[in-house]
């Protein structure tokens, strides 16, 4: 959102906006939106990440509520060597799906991989 626009927002929209996913507004249907995200799995599995990227931010801009977008992004973000801007849309996942094992896995990993002095280390 435009942080210019965000203090002239009322308490009321601001909860409109986080409760009502795009595609309800627009009338995207979950058909349409399951071929996007197939099409952007199978780009992410051919190694075209970037690519993978830009439907990841459409899924999202449609849907801000659905885990699985999250996590897409997120993989696709690490194989193009952003660690970091994973770690944000997994925690931007979380918020919405506290509890889903695959971004909770790939979190633990990334923060792992960033500071590998944090890992358990295995009994001798």
């Amino acid at each position: 959102m435009n942080a210019q626009l965000e203090p002239q927002l009322s308490p009321m929209a601001r909860a409109f906006l986080e409760e009502t996913p795009m595609k309800s507004l627009l009338g995207i249907s979950d058909t349409t939106l399951d071929a996007v995200m197939a099409l952007a799995y199978q780009l992410h599995r051919a190694g075209r990440n970037s690519e993978t990227v830009i439907l990841c931010r459409g899924l999202i801009a449609a849907d801000h509520t659905y885990w699985w977008s999250y996590s897409l992004y997120a993989a696709a973000l690490r194989q193009l060597g952003q660690p970091d801007e994973a770690l944000a849309q997994l925690e931007r996942g979380l918020a919405y799906a506290p509890r889903q094992p695959r971004l909770l896995a790939m979190h633990a990993s990334i923060r792992q991989a960033l500071n590998p002095a944090t890992a358990p280390r295995a009994a001798a």
